[in-house]
């Protein structure tokens, strides 16, 4: 495939995710609460079909869901960086110098939709989810740079 055109799909992946981000920010905190019940719910019969047994109580039942909240934006978060760094690595940077605009670009992403969310209804920014946001980023680029480290060494 013609480098040029695997540049520009690169990218296009890129702001498609950032749209995909955008969306679910974009729902009204009610909406974005059913959504979210309904896949914990499903997490929750997908652990405990595994565990075998009841694991999720309604004394719990609430810090799961929180934690399948966060645990999406760690995923969003890790899934943007990757295709950050994708682009930024197709378009001739090293792996440090993608890594790190892979990084800042998407902090930059995440601290913006955490403003974008001042105008969405039952919805507010959070410093903190701009934190659990960069544990996506750090999941994907720690292993990652430290791959090619051992790679370059090697080599």
């Amino acid at each position: 495939m013609n480098s040029n055109i695997k540049l520009y799909i690169r990218w296009a992946l890129v702001f498609l995710w950032m749209a995909v981000i955008f969306y679910f920010s974009s729902q009204e905190g009610v909406i974005s609460h059913q959504k979210s019940f309904s896949v914990a719910a499903l997490c929750e019969r997908i652990v405990e079909f595994f565990a075998g047994k009841d694991i999720i109580t309604n004394a719990n039942r609430k810090n799961f869901e929180f934690f399948v909240r966060k645990l999406a934006n760690v995923t969003e978060y890790f899934v943007l960086c990757m295709l950050f760094y994708r682009a930024f690595l197709a378009g001739g940077n090293g792996y440090r110098k993608s890594a790190a605009k892979s990084f800042i670009f998407s902090f930059l992403y995440a601290v913006t939709d955490e403003i974008h969310q001042i105008f969405v209804a039952g919805r507010g920014p959070s410093p903190v989810d701009v934190g659990v946001d960069s544990i996506g980023m750090l999941l994907y680029l720690l292993p990652k740079t430290l791959k090619e480290k051992i790679r370059k060494r090697a080599g």
